[in-house]
C-alpha cells in the first residue's frame, strides 16, 4: 500500500501536482494500492482527475480548517489548529501503514517538519518520502521573520537522522543546494521536475506563433514586485517607440497583485482592465498565452532557485520561447534542455535584445525555430511516464547501494 499525504492545501492550490505525484508513485509501484489523505475540498478537486482511474486508488479526505488570519488570535488558533492535526492525521497514516508500505507526504506545515521526523523515529521500517516545496528557499535567502522562521524549521528537520527516510525535491538544481551546503547527504534525497501541466496530451498544444507583424512578449502567472515584474515597465519605458509604432507588444498574462499597482502603465497590456487581484479566468489564460511569440521572466539570481515555478512550465506547455534575466535556475535549465531563448545579462541588454528582434527578423527567425524544437524535446521529457521511470530507477539504485 502507498499512503500519501496533503497535510496542508485546504483548497484548490497544488492539485495537479498531487495528481501527478499519485501518478507517479501509481506508475513506479503499478501492483500497489494507493491511498490519498487530505482536507475534503482539496481532496475533492484531485479525485476529478481519477474518475476513470483503478479501483485500487482510494480517496480519503478529513476535515478543512477555515483558514482565517484577520488578527492575531485568528492567526494564532490556525496555527494551533493545523499542529494539532498533523500530530493526528501523521499518527493515523504512520499507524496504518505496515511495515513495507510507502508514506509519501506532499506537503504540511513548517511548524510540523520536525514533528514528522520525531514520529517517524517510532517507524523506522516504513519507508517515507517528503516532498520539498520552495518554502526551503527561506533556509537561505529570508526576508522578513515569518520566512526566517520557516528556514529555522527547515534546517532543525535536516539535522534529525531517520531511517528510511528520503526528501524529493521539485528542481535538480535544489538538491545540489542543500548537498552543497551539507544540509543534507547525497542519498538523503532525490530530485525531479514536478510539471503542472492540465493535460497528459502534449503533443495536442503546440506553439501558435502570433502571424502579424508584431512580436507579443509577455510576462506569465500573477504580477508582482516579488517577481520583479515591476521591471517590464522599465523596458516598456525604454521600448516606448517600438510600442507605439505598433511593432512589439508587452503583455502581462494574469492576475496583477497590489505591488504592481504604482507601476501600471498603458505601454503594458494586461486582460483585466487595471484592476488589482482580478481573476482571470482559465481559459482566457490558456488563450492569451497560447497568442504570445515569447514569455519574459524576471527573476532575481536568488528568486527561483529553489523552488518549482508553475508559470515556467505554462509557456514551456505552450512552446513559447523565453527571454529571462540570467540566474541559476535558468542557466541549469538551459544546460540540459539547450537553448529555448535568450538569457540577458540585464536590463540593458534586455532592451537591445528585443529592440534586435525589430532589426534583424531574418536573424533571429531560425533562431525561434531551434528554440521551439529544444522545447518540445524538453516538454517530452516531462511526461509522467518518463519521470516515473527516472525515479524509479534512482529508488532501485538507492536500494541496491544500501
Amino acid at each position: 500500500m502507498i499512503y500519501i499525504l496533503e497535510a496542508f492545501v485546504e483548497d484548490y492550490l497544488h492539485v495537479l501536482a498531487n495528481v501527478n505525484i499519485i501518478k507517479i508513485f501509481k506508475n513506479i509501484h503499478p501492483e500497489q494500492p494507493i491511498f490519498f489523505s487530505s482536507p475534503k475540498k482539496h481532496n475533492d478537486n484531485v479525485r476529478k482527475y481519477f474518475t476513470h482511474a483503478p479501483s485500487n486508488i482510494r480517496f480519503d479526505p478529513f476535515e478543512n480548517l477555515t483558514v482565517d488570519t484577520g488578527n492575531i488570535f485568528k492567526r494564532t488558533w490556525l496555527i494551533l489548529s493545523r499542529f494539532f492535526r498533523d500530530i493526528r492525521v501523521l499518527l493515523t497514516t504512520f499507524r496504518r501503514a505496515k511495515a513495507n508500505d510507502i508514506i509519501v507526504i506532499t506537503h504540511i506545515y513548517f511548524t510540523s517538519l520536525v514533528l514528522i521526523k520525531i514520529i517517524k523515529k517510532f517507524y523506522p521500517r516504513k519507508a517515507t518520502y517528503l516532498v520539498i516545496h520552495g518554502d526551503v528557499e527561506y533556509v537561505f535567502y529570508p526576508k522578513g521573520m515569518q520566512q526566517k522562521l520557516v528556514g529555522f524549521f527547515h534546517k532543525l528537520m535536516f539535522k534529525f537522522s531517520c531511517k528510511n527516510f528520503h526528501y524529493i525535491f521539485l528542481t535538480p538544481i535544489s538538491k545540489q543546494i542543500l548537498v552543497s551546503a551539507k544540509l543534507i547527504k547525497e542519498n538523503e534525497g532525490f530530485a525531479i521536475e514536478l510539471p503542472t501541466f492540465a493535460t497528459e496530451d502534449l503533443v495536442q498544444i503546440q506553439n501558435t506563433r502570433s502571424q502579424s507583424e508584431i512580436i507579443k512578449i509577455g510576462h506569465i502567472g500573477s504580477a508582482g514586485t516579488r517577481k520583479n515584474v515591476h521591471y517590464m515597465f522599465k523596458v516598456a519605458q525604454e521600448l516606448e517607440h517600438l510600442i507605439k509604432n505598433g511593432l512589439i507588444q508587452l503583455i502581462n498574462v494574469g492576475v496583477l497583485e497590489g505591488t504592481i499597482k504604482p507601476f501600471l502603465s498603458p505601454l503594458v497590456i494586461d486582460y483585466v482592465d487595471g484592476k488589482i487581484n482580478k481573476p482571470l479566468s482559465r481559459e482566457q489564460y490558456d488563450v492569451q498565452i497560447s497568442r504570445l511569440d515569447y514569455a519574459v521572466f524576471f527573476y532575481g539570481q536568488t528568486d527561483f532557485i529553489l523552488r518549482s515555478s508553475a508559470a515556467f512550465f505554462d509557456a514551456i506547455f505552450f512552446e513559447k520561447p523565453m527571454i529571462v534575466l540570467k540566474n541559476p535556475f535558468f542557466i541549469e535549465v538551459f544546460d540540459r534542455a539547450g537553448a529555448i531563448g535568450y538569457i540577458c545579462e540585464d536590463l540593458d541588454d534586455m532592451v537591445s535584445l528585443i529592440t534586435d528582434l525589430i532589426k534583424s527578423k531574418a536573424n533571429h527567425e531560425s533562431r525561434y525555430l531551434t528554440f521551439v524544437e529544444n522545447i518540445r524535446k524538453y516538454k517530452s521529457s516531462l511526461r509522467i511516464e518518463n519521470i516515473s521511470d527516472k525515479l524509479g530507477r534512482d529508488f532501485k539504485q538507492q536500494i541496491n547501494s544500501n
